[in-house]
């Protein structure tokens, strides 16, 4: 294995686990401070000093933070595109790109005897992700924000319907803080919070989807174009 691609696969899997770890400790400590109060949470963290413990925590938190991903995935962005909050990726529309009319126009070039609307859009980006590690790099850093920022948002959204619930249904719940806003006024600030990272993940997001057919035309058509041009010699 070279060491570009020993380098690229400790990315993507740190790359995973940060977008998994991440959110669901947000999640995790958001619970923890709500309902226990911060003397609990560092008793907490103090029962993950030994390895054992710290990789179950590790565990944990990675299978919540997916949890929160397949969460916003299947309902919140849904929900959201719904009532118009969120713009979700329009492929239609991305369609009519240049970038990705060349593309298609030279992946066709290439074919023997089929056409180029025998491949659907996933498939034309997974070709241009193969053929540039360039875009293959940029798509996957847009994704990773992407998923970053949506799991971080469900957290948010979540603790915020949990505090909003407990704060009206049942106070006796929360941890009582001496010094703490209004309760309507943190909801807001976590709901805020939340949809300005799913607008966010969902920018990154078109961009991950759209960007790779631009950087596969610059490597593949000009800097081939440019190396041609300074091998040709001169007469």
């Amino acid at each position: 294995m070279k060491v570009e691609e020993a380098m690229d696969t400790i990315a993507k899997f740190f790359n995973d686990l940060i977008g998994a770890w991440v959110p669901g400790a947000v999640l995790a400590i958001g619970v923890a401070l709500m309902h226990m109060g911060p003397l609990q949470v560092q008793a907490i963290f103090k029962l993950g000093d030994t390895t054992s413990a710290a990789l179950t925590f590790a565990g944990v938190l990675f299978a919540i933070g997916h949890a929160l991903l397949a969460l916003h995935e299947q309902i919140l962005k849904r929900l959201f595109s719904e009532v118009g909050l969120i713009k979700p990726f329009d492929e239609a529309e991305a369609k009519k790109r240049k970038s990705y009319e060349w593309f298609a126009e030279l992946v066709k070039a290439q074919q023997a005897g089929a056409v180029s609307q025998d491949w659907g859009y996933n498939d034309l980006r997974s070709v241009a992700l193969s053929v540039s590690t360039e875009a293959a790099a940029v798509g996957r850093r847009f994704m990773f924000i992407s998923l970053l920022c949506n799991g971080v948002g469900t957290a948010l959204a979540i603790l915020a319907l949990d505090f909003s619930i407990c704060s009206l249904l049942s106070p006796k719940l929360l941890f009582a803080y001496d010094q703490a806003a209004p309760w309507f006024m943190q909801a807001i600030l976590l709901l805020g919070m939340a949809l300005a990272l799913f607008k966010q993940g969902e920018v990154f997001h078109n961009r991950a989807m759209a960007t790779p057919f631009s950087i596969a035309i610059a490597e593949l058509k000009f800097k081939k174009d440019a190396n041609a041009g300074k091998s040709t010699p001169a007469p």
